[in-house]
């Protein structure tokens, strides 16, 4: 009988909202806009995860871009910095009343995802996910929030200090976990709630 002994390792995470911690989700209509990343693999996962914690959140007030599009005249692609006039466009075009834009980053996979407690502590496996929101009615951004998340270097799991393998989260995974953890802030700190 073989027996795999290993540790698992896990990211840390640092939230950051620069404005709009408290929002009140309790009116109006939201559209999901596309997500953005630099992963072509993880990023349509990046937006089903989105768009399940955010429709905790907003329940039906929460509209899919591409539903959207399928009634109304929404440019084909949306960008992720909006100006007052790109806003205004969007209420006309949309008749709703707020945006969530969502970006993720894979920044980087140094450590991988199976590593050993001798290799190089300055590795590490990090990615990032960005949320701005903006109202359409006050053409204006009410909330821009980032998470980073980065693996954290494993204390020796074993005390025979033998070489056993760690299991890390890939960039891509923490970029999910974060985008789930951040978008789960907004659900913590929401008003009317």
């Amino acid at each position: 009988m073989l027996s795999a002994l290993y540790s698992c390792g896990s990211a840390k995470y640092n939230y950051f909202f620069d404005t709009g911690k408290q929002l009140d989700f309790s009116h109006g209509k939201w559209i999901l806009n596309s997500t953005q990343s630099n992963s072509r693999i993880f990023d349509t996962e990046l937006y089903d995860t989105s768009l399940i914690v955010f429709k905790k959140i907003l329940g039906d007030s929460l509209i899919e871009i591409n539903d959207l599009r399928s009634t109304k005249l929404v440019a084909p692609k949306i960008k992720f910095q909006l100006s007052e006039s790109d806003l205004k466009e969007l209420k006309r075009d949309t008749d709703c009343d707020y945006i969530i834009n969502i970006g993720g980053n894979a920044i980087s996979d140094g450590l991988g995802t199976l590593s050993f407690s001798d290799q190089n502590e300055n590795s590490s496996n990090s990615a990032a996910v960005s949320i701005t929101i903006y109202d359409l009615n006050a053409k204006a951004l009410i909330s821009s929030s980032q998470v980073y998340g980065k693996t954290e270097q494993q204390d020796e799991v074993f005390p025979d200090n033998k070489q056993r393998p760690s299991i890390n989260p890939s960039s891509h995974m923490i970029m999910l976990k974060g985008a789930k953890k951040l978008i789960g802030k907004y659900e913590k700190y929401q008003l009317g709630h």
